[in-house]
């Protein structure tokens, strides 16, 4: 686990697919208005996803637009945590080196 200076915590998760698993990074920001995820994670990993009916733009964390625009697109993944599962919404975006 590692702790960044922007209020947030990178830790190390099995992703569980169709064709095995294999182990990731996520990024727990406590400043985060959503769930978010790395357009070349979904593209390494081949994830889908869907369509977004309207264009959701949005601020990085030091105000600036990002880099990839708006968002158009989403993917919806089943997270286990113990016990409980939850089909959770992410929303696809460039997430730079985090």
């Amino acid at each position: 686990m590692y702790i960044s200076r922007y209020n947030s915590v990178q830790m190390k998760f099995d992703l569980h697919m169709f064709k095995g698993k294999v182990e990731e990074v996520a990024l727990i920001n406590s400043g985060a208005m959503a769930n978010f995820i790395d357009y070349r994670t979904v593209a390494r990993l081949r994830l889908g996803t869907q369509k977004l009916k309207e264009l959701w733009s949005i601020q990085n964390i030091d105000g600036t637009l990002n880099k990839a625009g708006s968002i158009t697109h989403c993917c919806d993944l089943l997270v286990s945590q113990t016990r409980k599962q939850e089909c959770t919404h992410f929303f696809v975006t460039n997430l730079g080196d985090d």
